[in-house]
């Protein structure tokens, strides 16, 4: 079974993680009150949501979660 996380770990000693959507997400103006917020979000504002994945890519991250 593939499996990137494994591969990611037997290349590099150091992983780096990205930082926390949702504080992200709101500190960009996404209003995060209603219990669904995510799934909300992927259809109202895809464009947000990958806009921070890319930015902690850019910033180095090697894994999204």
């Amino acid at each position: 079974m593939h499996d990137p996380l494994q591969e990611i770990l037997e290349r590099q000693a150091v992983v780096i993680i990205d930082g926390a959507l949702a504080t992200e997400l709101e500190q960009r103006g996404a209003d995060l009150s209603d219990a669904l917020w995510s799934a909300r979000l992927l259809l109202d504002a895809p464009d947000l949501i990958r806009g921070v994945h890319l930015d902690y890519l850019r910033a180095g991250a090697d894994v999204l979660i």
